[in-house]
């Protein structure tokens, strides 16, 4: 049985795009509604998902963030990494919740910052890449009937604002 996945977020952006080919490469069948899915995946949220919308599909719902979670949270991450000169990065799947990018780890992978990088050659570079990867493992757990989820040690995590 193929899964049924819900994306959200307009799919004329790049990181939708690939998603939406790991998808269908995958083999797994996109619904129009979150209602019908077993899964939602978020490659792009701009903002927060209610409580029913998290709860529709039936494995929950999946949201991708540029960073390894739980350093820098919130709408910024790569442009905080950048600004704080950090040597490396990286990218997560996690699981919606309640809170602001604050649910369990379902996949990470760690990414290097190259020297002399910008923000943006960095996303299309590794950050892009690195979702459908990711995104890639976690619907072959999946498939198998592993849900994965790691709580975050929200002890260490950081939330920076939206840099001016």
């Amino acid at each position: 049985m193929s899964l049924k996945i819900y994306i959200y977020g307009d799919r004329s952006l790049p990181v939708i795009q690939e998603c939406k080919k790991t998808v269908e490469e995958f083999g797994a069948i996109i619904v129009d509604e979150t209602c019908k899915a077993d899964l939602a995946i978020a490659p792009l949220l701009t903002q927060k998902l209610s409580s029913r919308e998290i709860r529709l599909p039936k494995l929950g719902t999946l949201i991708f963030h540029p960073s390894l979670l739980p350093r820098h949270r919130g709408p910024d991450a790569i442009r905080w990494a950048f600004a704080l000169g950090e040597k490396y990065s990286g990218v997560t799947w996690f699981w919606a919740d309640e809170g602001l990018d604050t649910g369990d780890i379902c996949e990470q992978e760690v990414l290097a910052i190259r020297e002399g990088e910008k923000p943006r050659a960095f996303y299309s570079r590794a950050v892009i890449p690195a979702a459908t990867r990711t995104l890639k493992r976690v619907l072959q757990l999946l498939s198998r009937g592993v849900i994965r989820r790691v709580p975050q040690l929200h002890e260490d995590a950081t939330y920076e604002y939206k840099r001016a």
